[in-house]
């Protein structure tokens, strides 16, 4: 479990062919806190750390994982967040997060308000019932608050420290990123009888 606070923005150092999907090797002052098999969200993808060193560790991304999350799209020196998982007793200054992508979208326009990046992504029709404007999603492992909604498109704003300590400042048109729904919004969802094509049961 996560929360949407970026820790660090790692970098890439190597990928390569495995069984099943591929080995990342990712670089960051993070790893030198963190053990064997600990959860790290990647953009938002939860991978288990392997042989965690000084600044260094591997994870192993399935061959799903890389078909469903912009993490098949890596390349030695790639910017990526980072956050370890949540422990109990944590202050939680996001929201929760799972580390389950639902979807990948794509940057459609990028402006500044003031201070202020608006930033709008295209919006998947499978995961649409989940976005509502002032509820939170997280966008590539950061959480953030929804801003404006379409029928094909979704807008946040990102603040200066947010742009500068994450991988948004990288971002532009027709860049893809990933997003995970609130989990809280999902159970409502259902709930009410929403089915994971985005149309509603018994309709």
């Amino acid at each position: 479990m996560f929360a949407g606070i970026v820790e660090n923005i790692g970098t890439v150092v190597e990928v390569s062919a495995a069984v099943d999907g591929s080995e990342l090797v990712l670089e960051s002052p993070i790893f030198g806190e963190t053990a064997q098999g600990d959860s790290i969200a990647v953009c938002g993808v939860c991978l288990t750390a392997v042989n965690p060193g000084d600044s260094r560790a591997s994870f192993h991304a399935a061959s799903e994982t890389l078909r469903r999350t912009t993490l098949g799209e890596l390349q030695a020196g790639d910017r990526v967040n980072l956050e370890r998982s949540l422990r109990v007793g944590e202050r939680i200054d996001g929201h929760f997060v799972f580390g389950h992508v639902d979807s990948t979208s794509q940057v459609l326009s990028l402006s500044t308000e003031g201070e202020t990046k608006k930033f709008v992504f295209s919006l998947p029709r499978q995961i649409a019932p989940l976005i509502a404007p002032k509820g939170s999603v997280s966008v590539s492992g950061v959480s953030l608050t929804v801003g404006e909604v379409s029928e094909d498109s979704f807008s946040v704003y990102v603040v200066p420290y947010t742009f500068k300590h994450t991988t948004f400042a990288q971002l532009a048109p027709g860049a893809r990123v990933n997003l995970e729904a609130d989990m809280l919004a999902r159970y409502v969802a259902r709930s009410i009888g929403f089915s994971e094509s985005g149309v509603k049961n018994g309709s």
